[in-house]
């Protein structure tokens, strides 16, 4: 969709699955969130959004976005680094301090191999000589300051999740738009494709510093959209729609490697890049593919054109970020390296 309103629309320019909670209007895709498993990600997840580029904790949404020059592949610059590393946590950090629901925390330690926070535990990877993970902020989150333990109860550190709301978006769907979203056979075989993609991520970071935008375009869509499809409730948009004129480039947000090149039902035309430490970038609805599975991707790389494959309806690229199969906020990538969030 070109233009987003938190306003009631009317017609047949919608496409839902309930499947994967999947919605389309006006080229906007929407995927919902699944169950939490024991590893802390959530299974069945399938969404993709973005708020603010300009300011990642604000709801407005700018008119427009811009995208990183695009730059001539370099293979060896994909590589996972150890370059930029921060002095290693003793003990156990949170970064950044103060964050928002669906955003994401970075867990570091230098002794703690697992910790346990949102009623979870989660184990922690060594990564140049600490041991880290990224864990998702459930979109469910309450404000409240919470506690990150190490299992051995030996060290702790709390963080804040504030308060935030997020707008609706009322529409309204034909009874053959809302249809589409039977066909479970192809969801389920392409479910199985994207699983398999997001099932390993290098140890080891590939990225160094802040990600970039992904495409020049208007913003259309912000992250975290509650979605109400003919008057009931539906998942919310947990990606960034970026909307353009078909062929517009589209750039590796970051250095990575591809995991998934491939026409998808849903998705259309869809890449995955595996950024290091189970940290992955999709990009969707794409005319035209120009990488291939494995090869290694430089940030501001050409990956593909800008389209309206797949359930879309208008051109757009459909960007999202995850940890595993958990969608989050990317505005945060965006402004500062992981590492540097404060």
């Amino acid at each position: 969709m070109r233009k987003r309103k938190t306003s009631k629309r009317t017609g047949t320019r919608a496409l839902i699955t309930a499947r994967l909670g999947l919605l389309a209007v006006g080229g906007v895709l929407v995927y919902g969130t699944g169950s939490m498993v024991t590893d802390g990600t959530f299974a069945g997840d399938s969404v993709f959004t973005m708020e603010t580029a300009s300011n990642p904790m604000s709801g407005e949404a700018p008119a427009a976005v811009t995208a990183m020059a695009p730059v001539q592949p370099n293979p060896s610059s994909a590589e996972p680094t150890t370059s930029q590393q921060p002095t290693v946590a003793t003990s156990i950090t949170v970064q950044p301090n103060t964050v928002y629901p669906g955003d994401v925390i970075l867990i570091r330690s230098q002794a703690a191999t697992s910790v346990q926070v949102f009623n979870q535990t989660y184990k922690l990877k060594e990564v140049n000589g600490e041991y880290a993970r990224f864990i998702p902020v459930p979109i469910s989150a309450k404000p409240y300051t919470y506690t990150v333990q190490s299992t051995d109860q030996k060290m702790s550190q709390t963080f804040t999740i504030a308060a935030k709301t997020f707008d609706t978006d009322a529409i309204t769907v034909s009874k053959q738009m809302n249809s589409m979203r039977q066909n479970t056979e192809r969801i389920d075989a392409d479910q199985l494709k994207i699983n398999k993609a997001r099932s390993q991520s290098a140890p080891t970071p590939y990225f160094t510093g802040p990600f970039v935008m992904p495409a020049k375009g208007e913003l259309t869509t912000p992250y975290g959209y509650q979605r109400v499809v003919n008057g009931q409730p539906a998942n919310r948009h947990l990606a960034i729609d970026i909307a353009n004129k078909e062929g517009t480039p589209i750039i590796a947000s970051h250095n990575g490697k591809v995991v998934l090149a491939d026409s998808m039902y849903l998705t259309g035309n869809t890449i995955i890049i595996d950024h290091g430490m189970n940290l992955f970038s999709i990009y969707a609805h794409l005319s035209k593919l120009d990488v291939k599975v494995d090869q290694p991707v430089k940030q501001g790389q050409i990956i593909g054109r800008l389209g309206t494959t797949g359930f879309s309806t208008g051109p757009h690229l459909h960007y999202g970020m995850l940890v595993g199969n958990t969608y989050i906020n990317p505005n945060p990538f965006f402004q500062d390296s992981p590492y540097e969030w404060k």
